[in-house]
């Protein structure tokens, strides 16, 4: 038995997929169930929702209905603390079961469900075994020689064995069914020898660990979408947040070879379509919107996101197109704006080994406070031969006050322009620039290095930088 971490939403949630519209009826008998009502519930993505509900006489109850029944993995859920146990829903629609309330896991029968049955054969499998593990262990922590150690270690290690090949007999035996597909994605990834230096050995185990993370899940199973999010959701995510680097392209990389395999199944390809694009689209890390254009550019923009309304998808691909010209490693677009005294410059005309390029405007509160700090650290950054650019977005009648602010801030030491021509330098455009401050780190050929850093991160990013480029040198 157990408790519901999370409040369910009291609602029904129906989604496209391999739904089957026909009537179940599940038919229970829990012995010293003293409620009056009980709850069917079931697992979707990585949360938990309320289905159907009925009415509880002496422990009796039935939960039928003519309506969306997904295969998965469901909830029977017992007020009022929302205790709650495991059915099996795959293809069979009508079953019954029974069991004692203090003793779910192992006195729960069914009747007309090969599923749910072999479901809960593991379980007490399972739960024997993990006692027996118990004991072992408490003798391992006890032992003090190394051979009794050892002999205590090889009766673990053949525990073990015995639950692997009893898992996988009824994998082998019932490979149609969620409770085998839930067996499998548990199996552990075995890892060959290598050999190599420390590191080497280490480089090539990782390697080899993920490219066959996903051995023993399939993907395109709509099932398990539909299971504890362990099973598959938390899986896709720990392979993009864990198993890979947290570089752009390396994101990209892994993003493209989990959707073609999600795509096997159009709910579940949905789903974590969906969840990459909103997760890059909120990401506070820099460089990550790389991968939010990627997917709006080569999924949602060539019509493999067909559910989006149009309106929608038009947003999505316009940001996307904005954001492109100023992603990292791309070259800053050229653009000419004013000095004070309305002299022509240009970006690529300055001749320093990096630039810090930063917009402003003069009623900005965040860039009353940014400005100044950047002021204060331009000293040293010019030391290091680094040159600052700063620009007001402002432009016609709002432009003159642009130089108040310089002014008012004492920000004469480095570049400052602003667009005296009424907008002909694009800049907002160019550099998508919809909030300020916005701050691009350049190199000499203007190639943009880094972006939307504070000024401290500014200094800590130089101070890197430098000491990597001493150590090449």
């Amino acid at each position: 038995m157990r408790f519901l971490l999370t409040l369910f939403a009291l609602l029904t949630y129906i989604t496209q997929g391999s739904a089957q519209v026909n009537q179940y009826r599940i038919e229970g008998k829990l012995e010293n169930y003293a409620q009056d009502s009980i709850f069917l519930g079931y697992y979707h993505s990585d949360k938990q929702y309320l289905f159907d509900t009925a009415v509880v006489e002496d422990g009796h109850f039935v939960i039928e209905g003519t309506d969306t029944l997904h295969d998965g993995v469901y909830l029977i859920v017992m007020p009022p603390d929302n205790k709650y146990f495991q059915i099996i829903i795959n293809g069979e629609r009508e079953f019954s079961f029974s069991g004692d309330v203090n003793a779910l896991e192992s006195s729960l029968k069914f009747d007309g469900s090969k599923d749910n049955t072999l479901f809960y054969e593991n379980l007490a499998y399972i739960g024997g075994k993990r006692t027996e593990a118990a004991t072992l262990n408490e003798q391992l922590a006890a032992a003090t020689s190394p051979e009794e150690k050892e002999a205590v270690q090889d009766k673990i290690d053949g525990l073990n064995d015995e639950v692997m090949m009893f898992q996988k007999g009824i994998v082998e035996k019932n490979p149609e069914t969620l409770t085998a597909a839930l067996i499998k994605s548990g199996f552990r990834i075995d890892i060959p020898e290598f050999e190599g230096t420390e590191e080497e050995i280490k480089l090539q185990q990782y390697k080899y660990y993920k490219k066959h993370y996903f051995d023993y899940v399939d993907l395109s199973d709509n099932r398990l979408i539909r299971s504890p999010q362990h099973v598959l959701y938390d899986k896709v995510t720990y392979y993009l947040t864990k198993l890979t680097p947290q570089h752009p392209d390396s994101i990209i990389t892994s993003i493209d070879y989990l959707l073609p395999k999600l795509e096997g199944d159009e709910e579940n390809y949905k789903i974590f379509l969906i969840k990459f694009l909103n997760d890059y689209a909120a990401s506070k890390i820099v460089g990550m919107d790389a991968v939010y254009v990627h997917l709006a550019l080569n999924y949602y923009a060539k019509g493999k996101a067909p559910w989006v309304e149009e309106s929608q998808l038009n947003k999505i691909i316009a940001n996307a197109r904005d954001a492109e010209g100023t992603l990292i490693g791309k070259i800053a677009p050229n653009f000419t704006v004013q000095l004070r005294d309305s002299t022509d410059i240009s970006l690529h005309d300055i001749n320093s080994p990096y630039t810090v390029l930063v917009f402003f405007a003069h009623n900005c509160g965040h860039c009353k406070e940014t400005m100044p700090e950047l002021n204060e650290l331009y000293p040293d950054l010019k030391q290091k031969g680094i040159e600052v650019m700063a620009v007001c977005t402002k432009v016609g009648s709002d432009e003159p006050p642009c130089w108040e602010f310089v002014d008012e801030f004492n920000l004469e030491g480095w570049i400052n322009a602003s667009d005296k021509t009424g907008g002909r330098s694009f800049m907002h455009s160019l550099f998508n620039i919809k909030k300020t401050p916005k701050l691009l780190v350049l190199d000499e050929n203007k190639k943009i290095l880094s972006k939307e850093l504070s000024p401290e991160q500014l200094l800590q990013y130089f101070d890197q930088a430098l000491k990597e480029e001493a150590s090449t040198n």
